[in-house]
């Protein structure tokens, strides 16, 4: 009994061994990167480009429009740069390029962002109570989240507390 057992469990080792070999660390996925700009905090009017996903201590070049820079990534496979003006930018390691998009592309995603995590609080706080409450534990409340709060709220009143 015993060998009928093993003799199959052995054999799908070797065979999700055999799988595996190509996936080693000789032969390891290059990462995947991401690019995100944000409005900058050390440039006036500029932008800052955020790299992710890099190998770690390999060079990363960013340009855009008026200009570039380069450095390795960090120990976690990021690399930052600031740039003046506001341009679209790419993000180069290896044979890898990707695109950055441009600030207001970024600024865009996050109002969506803002709007659509605002609406599932105000959906699930007004179906919670049968009452529209004001975004509760936020000093300061993004215009884009309030939106969407107030229109999560008003589609739980409608759908829920008929």
């Amino acid at each position: 009994m015993r060998l009928v057992v093993v003799g199959p469990l052995a054999v799908s080792s070797l065979a999700l061994g055999a799988l595996a070999l190509p996936v080693g660390p000789a032969h390891a996925a290059t990462p995947s990167m991401t690019c995100s700009l944000s409005d900058s905090t050390a440039i006036p009017g500029g932008f800052d480009v955020l790299v992710k996903g890099a190998k770690p201590g390999v060079e990363v070049q960013v340009k855009e429009a008026h200009g570039g820079a380069s450095g390795a990534a960090d120990a976690n496979g990021e690399f930052k740069s600031g740039f003046g003006p506001r341009g679209p930018a790419t993000a180069t390691q290896g044979k890898t390029t990707i695109s950055c998009g441009t600030v207001s592309q970024a600024n865009q995603h996050d109002a969506q962002a803002q709007y659509s995590k605002g609406f599932r609080q105000g959906l699930a706080d007004t179906k919670a109570d049968c009452k529209k409450q004001p975004p509760q534990g936020l000093t300061a409340v993004d215009p884009n989240f309030e939106k969407g709060y107030n229109a999560g709220a008003a589609a739980g009143l409608a759908k829920f507390c008929k």
